[in-house]
């Protein structure tokens, strides 16, 4: 149960942070809270533990950190989704 809880919520935390506008600073927290996913404290630390991983050590993320808010790490995100191609090119004669 709590991995699939930890999949869940790790899944809506990315999702809402590269659907955010470009420019955004954010914290975790707003990404937590925005997910409204019901699981425990110590899920929602581990995913903020993953989320603060995943941020610094992959390359061509489109967020960056920027600072410290009190405990918690300030992100920047500074590029659009690269997964989100503009065109609808399906191969073929377009």
């Amino acid at each position: 149960m709590k991995e699939k809880e930890f999949y869940t919520l790790k899944r809506a935390v990315t999702s809402i942070a590269f659907n955010l506008p470009v420019g955004t600073m954010f914290m975790y927290h707003d990404l937590n809270v925005r997910a409204n996913v019901l699981c425990s404290t110590e899920i929602q630390q581990d995913v903020g533990r993953w989320f603060a991983h995943f941020v610094k050590y992959t390359p061509n993320l489109p967020f960056i950190v920027v600072g410290k808010k009190g405990s918690s790490l300030l992100y920047l995100k500074t590029a659009p989704n690269p997964m989100n191609h503009q065109n609808n090119w399906k191969g073929g004669n377009n």
